[in-house]
């Protein structure tokens, strides 16, 4: 069984973070440790708001899992802290971790801010280049590219190509489903390469929760498996998509996933 290492927030609610996390998981026939890295107040309406675990005892328990059960890939989600940053960055390298899957998450949907400007700049210029990829959506990857991304020309795609070279990013999921149009499209976009991968639009994600969180985790386990960037791409894509077809209302907010 392969073994998949969480790294993210706590959202009560179960909609997202290491919830969901496990959950997805554990549907793709997984094994999920977890080490939370912050507590989170939130609904499936909003955040509300965030509180970073104590980093030294963040790092006792990292440390005492993967010395245990060594993962055959890493998710990484909300970090909460650059203080939490800079201790799994340093373990990232310590055990010389594979399949390291990052969700660059930035800001909530509902306009909380995880981060403040210099935590970003360490995540683009540090962080993101101990990452095997990344999985930004189309707000989060406008700050990290620093580029406008109306769609996925090829202006953009090898504007954003050129800046992850520059910044030692190795690859990068464009997600496209934020962006206007009945398909919804994804872009695997390496130092060598840019990638296309199509799927009819099965919801508004807008509405629903935890869409990023599942994403990258379903792209972690697919990793541990095997799989190679491209295929895991085509396999988590359908994957999520079945998730948002069948998303259902549990509180008062958004839809949520139920793997």
């Amino acid at each position: 069984m392969k073994k998949v290492l969480i790294i993210a927030g706590f959202d009560p609610s179960g909609g997202a973070g290491v919830l969901l996390d496990v959950k997805v998981v554990r549907a793709l026939n997984g094994y999920a440790t977890s080490v939370v890295t912050s507590l989170t107040v939130q609904d499936t309406q909003r955040v509300y708001d965030l509180k970073p675990i104590d980093p030294h005892f963040f790092e006792y328990q990292l440390q005492k899992v993967v010395e245990d059960i060594k993962p055959d890939s890493v998710k990484i989600g909300l970090l909460g802290s650059s203080e939490i940053a800079v201790v799994v960055l340093r373990n990232l390298k310590r055990y010389n971790l594979k399949n390291v899957v990052c969700d660059p998450v930035l800001k909530s949907t509902s306009g909380f801010e995880f981060c403040k400007s210099e935590f970003i700049e360490f995540l683009k210029y540090e962080f993101f280049k101990a990452c095997d990829v990344i999985t930004p959506n189309k707000n989060e990857a406008e700050v990290i590219f620093d580029v406008e991304i109306k769609n996925f020309d090829v202006d953009v795609l090898s504007c954003v190509q050129e800046r992850m070279k520059k910044m030692g990013i190795k690859s990068c999921i464009l997600k496209g489903g934020h962006l206007d149009g009945k398909l919804a499209e994804d872009v695997l976009i390496t130092q060598s390469g840019i990638f296309r991968v199509h799927a009819k639009k099965q919801g508004f994600t807008d509405n629903i929760h935890g869409t990023g969180c599942a994403f990258s985790t379903a792209f972690a386990t697919f990793l541990a498996k095997g799989y190679n960037m491209y295929d895991t791409l085509i396999s988590t894509k359908e994957y999520v998509s079945n998730l948002i077809y069948k998303s259902t209302k549990i509180g008062s907010g958004k839809l949520i996933l139920n793997p």
